[in-house]
């Protein structure tokens, strides 16, 4: 198991994270980009500063869509609200296998499961200055994929909709 700790910047132009391990080193880093139409952050390795994934914010849509692309603009994952009265639901449709995710009332505590079983939970801490999550990440493979996915739960959550339940599912295809 792998812990990692995910922290907005809260004064920023433009939406700012940094991933922590363990020790406190920062491994990812997120920025937004100011003048974009669209809502885009990148992700990198902080040790390189290797691009990893673009997240993208579907401009023209209802309810939000995600779309999370490699550098040379492959798209490897989409994430869509779903319309639901009590909580909140996204499914997303994503190159790495078939995984639900499902979240408490408030959208604090979060589970990723697959067929194999847990692969990552994170919680999002309750005092803290700007949004903080905790991250277990339980499976070996995918990580980057999984920060990329806690970040954009905050994003779609608790940025821009407010603070009710949560369930998600991931699906294999398009």
């Amino acid at each position: 198991m792998k812990t990692f700790y995910l922290k907005q910047k809260v004064f920023s132009f433009t939406d700012k994270y940094k991933v922590f391990d363990e020790k406190q080193n920062v491994i990812y880093h997120c920025e937004g980009r100011l003048l974009s139409f669209t809502h885009r952050m990148d992700l990198f390795e902080t040790a390189t500063n290797k691009q990893l994934f673009t997240i993208k914010r579907q401009v023209f849509s209802l309810l939000p869509v995600y779309h999370l692309t490699t550098p040379d603009g492959r798209e490897v994952a989409t994430v869509k609200k779903r319309f639901t009265l009590l909580k909140h639901k996204l499914e997303i449709a994503s190159d790495f296998g078939q995984y639900t995710i499902e979240g408490d009332f408030f959208a604090y505590d979060f589970r990723v499961t697959s067929a194999k079983g847990v692969a990552v939970e994170f919680r999002k801490k309750w005092l803290s200055w700007g949004d903080s999550y905790e991250i277990a990440v339980l499976s070996e493979e995918n990580i980057d994929f999984y920060v990329a996915l806690v970040i954009m739960i905050d994003d779609c959550l608790h940025d821009n909709e407010g603070k009710s339940g949560a369930t998600f599912h991931i699906g294999g295809s398009r």
